[in-house]
């Protein structure tokens, strides 16, 4: 996975959360993208997990930020806010303000897509392709263009395979 988004220069990979199961951090080893994230509900203390992430040999040479609930940020002239999605009504207030161009939850691991007003809200599914209520689930990420404001769903087994 990290191959095909290296191939296609991506300028930034935002992750939602949910960095506990071992595989995540696995198929971000080689990333020559910067990542900005947030913790999930099930991460561990981020301090304890920032100085683990620092330590990781695998992981030297990887831009990581991952802050603690949220991100805020703008690229490429369009406000950014990364939020796990545990809390609905943190969600709700955030798509309400309707200060940013993109918001970016995971949490429920659905892959979900909609528009708010000038918000955009994207819910690019599992990462990994588990699920704990119920097993194994599509493999996602989402595509944001700043420029168009536009998505695109990717499959990662369907679209891409094993490249």
């Amino acid at each position: 996975m990290v191959k095909y988004l290296n191939s296609i220069s991506i300028d930034l990979l935002i992750h939602c959360g949910d960095w506990d199961m071992p595989f995540t951090m696995r198929s971000l080893v080689g990333a020559k993208f910067p990542i900005k994230s947030v913790l999930g509900n099930g991460d561990p203390d981020i301090q304890k997990f920032q100085y683990q992430l620092q330590n990781l040999e695998i992981l030297k040479g990887t831009e990581l930020d991952i802050q603690p609930r949220m991100q805020d940020f703008i690229i490429d002239d369009k406000r950014v806010c990364v939020f796990h999605g545990d809390d609905t009504s943190i969600s709700k207030l955030v798509v309400d303000s309707q200060l940013y161009d993109l918001f970016c939850i995971g949490h429920n691991h659905q892959y979900s897509v909609s528009q708010k007003g000038k918000t955009t809200v994207v819910n690019p599914g599992s990462f990994v392709g588990f699920k704990i209520e119920n097993g194994v689930e599509p493999i996602n990420m989402v595509i944001y263009d700043t420029e168009k404001g536009s998505t695109q769903k990717i499959d990662l087994e369907e679209d891409i395979g094993d490249f």
